[in-house]
């Protein structure tokens, strides 16, 4: 498995893994509708950078960085 940086390529894998996260309302504080869109521009935008846990060419996890 390796962690890299993501791409915008990797925006759809992402969305997969984070939509029923924010759906289910229980671990970040965003708004359960948030839009595709919306949580990819959170989890993606300025600020921030983001990294996928890639193995075997697919997408397993992911997390961001941002300075405090």
């Amino acid at each position: 498995m390796i962690l890299r940086l993501a791409t915008p390529a990797d925006a759809a894998a992402i969305w997969r893994i984070l939509e029923p996260v924010i759906r289910a309302g229980e671990t970040y504080a965003l708004p359960r509708d948030m839009s595709e869109s919306e949580a990819l521009a959170f989890w993606m935008g300025e600020g921030r950078e983001a990294f996928v846990a890639e193995e075997a060419g697919a997408v397993l996890g992911t997390c961001y960085l941002r300075p405090t």
